[in-house]
């Protein structure tokens, strides 16, 4: 007779493992679907924008009925650029295939057709009767009838499809909680035999540990002292070489950068001190402000420099808390605009409030040097953009330029020190800015990124931590 082989001691287990694998595999995939099936619906969502434009056309016809009544603080045209506003946004691409797919699509059209002729009958009337309810009324009403039938096919095209969700839903939970219980059954198997192996070895381990303790006790006791001491001479020599290596790098910047402003400043002073009986006041004033920007250049450069040298040696420990990011940014744009006059800042905020954990400082800082490098290298009449938001445990603040932008093949040099693009000849600036607000950002547990292209602009993110909602700081922005 022949023997039968031996089944090998891990085969069981093995097996288990895969099953396991498996059915652990099924329902991620299985949640996944779901999460995407959720996010394309939540987008394809239209009642918003249809209830948005009605909104907007009652206040359209409130306020030409107060106008016609001489409430002169009324004001119909900017009622009807809201209302243009939002058909437009139904009229995009999106929200018109929605429609078009619901049968909607000539209430839409005859919609915007309304609209067009309530332009038309506005701009062809002379004087004040352009608002004359008379006038305006038929279209308006015809517009809001128009409007209401749109809301009321999409509010029940939105419960049907919520309904087909929901069964959707249902169908894919249970297969989840089937994949789980059996994950629960070969976890409970797979326990089982670990057990048993470790009963048997147990005794085995349990003397060899204890030897283990005390050798490892004996010899922790005689290195203590050594470990520390390496240690600390291992910190201080990072520090050391983080140090001279700032300190080349700063000489050769000291060199290069602080000689322009000395050369302005006492090439200056000396023009002042043999002709300055020859020059009118207002030549005085123009070297006089001359002198006074090539000062604040040096000031920016010592600044700079002192707080790259607090990071190199570890010296600035944040002080975390929970901040409004959006407060943040409006109280930086306030007083950049005190201070300099500029009203090329725009912001934008996300509609959930973006609390940050940060140190409110040191994000100031952050988003100071990122919005005065917006400033100084895109064209004085246009634009710097400032948007916030929060994405799921991080919220973000974008500071978006329409400069000249920088080359593909520069950009992942910008955040070294020292490092300015070929493009900012000609331009005030150290290298150092993106150098310590990337450092800033990261020892907040955040991050910078940058994206940009040449001849449109340049957008710069920072990444940080959200904070908790529910307990979300009471300070003033």
């Amino acid at each position: 007779m022949t023997r039968l082989r031996a089944i090998p001691p891990y085969a069981v287990p093995s097996l288990v493992i895969v099953a396991l694998t498996a059915f652990l595999a099924f329902a991620l995939v299985r949640l996944f679907q779901v999460e995407q099936a959720m996010r394309v619906n939540v987008d394809e969502n239209m009642l918003w924008v249809v209830t948005q434009a009605q909104v907007a056309s009652h206040r359209l016809d409130q306020a030409v009925n107060r106008r016609a009544l001489g409430n002169s603080a009324e004001d119909p045209e900017l009622r009807l650029d809201i209302l243009s506003s939002r058909l437009t946004l139904m009229d995009d691409g999106p929200q018109r295939r929605y429609l078009a797919a619901e049968g909607l699509e000539p209430r839409l059209d005859e919609a915007l057709a309304r609209m067009q002729a309530l332009r038309e009958t506005i701009t062809t009337t002379p004087g004040e009767a352009r608002f004359a309810p008379e006038r305006l009324t038929p279209h308006l009403d015809a517009l809001m009838a128009s409007l209401n039938r749109i809301a009321n096919r999409v509010m029940m095209a939105e419960w049907e499809s919520t309904g087909s969700r929901l069964d959707t839903y249902r169908n894919s939970l249970e297969k989840v909680i089937a994949a789980i219980v059996g994950i629960g059954l070969s976890g409970a198997i797979l326990v089982m035999l670990l057990v048993s192996a470790l009963r048997q070895r147990r005794a085995a381990q349990r003397g060899l540990m204890a030897h283990r303790d005390r050798l490892e006790e004996e010899v922790e006791r005689h290195i203590y002292r050594y470990r520390q001491a390496a240690e600390a001479l291992a910190q201080a020599l990072d520090r050391e070489r983080g140090v001279s290596e700032f300190y080349r790098s700063f000489a050769a910047m000291v060199s290069h950068q602080f000689r322009t402003p000395l050369a302005v400043i006492d090439s200056g002073l000396q023009r002042l001190l043999r002709r300055h009986h020859q020059f009118t006041p207002e030549q005085r004033s123009e070297r006089y402000a001359r002198l006074r920007e090539a000062v604040a250049q040096m000031t920016r450069l010592v600044e700079s420099s002192l707080t790259a040298a607090r990071l190199d040696g570890k010296q600035v420990e944040p002080s975390m808390g929970r901040h409004s990011l959006s407060g943040i940014v409006d109280h930086l744009c306030r007083l950049q605009s005190e201070a300099t006059g500029t009203q090329r800042l725009e912001t934008q905020h996300g509609t959930a409030e973006p609390w940050a954990w940060c140190d409110r400082a040191l994000t100031e800082q952050v988003l100071a040097n990122l919005v005065n490098n917006a400033l100084k290298y895109s064209p004085g009449d246009r634009p710097v953009r400032i948007t916030t938001a929060r994405e799921g445990g991080r919220v973000i603040c974008q500071v978006t330029d329409f400069g000249p932008g920088i080359p593909a093949d520069e950009q992942p040099q910008l955040f070294e020190r020292f490092y300015r693009g070929s493009n900012a000849t000609g331009t005030d600036g150290t290298g150092l800015g993106l150098n310590i607000a990337l450092h800033l950002a990261r020892i907040q547990h955040g991050d910078l990124t940058l994206h940009s292209t040449p001849g449109e602009g340049t957008r710069v993110t920072l990444w940080l931590p959200a904070a908790d909602t529910s307990e979300a700081s009471d300070e003033q922005p």
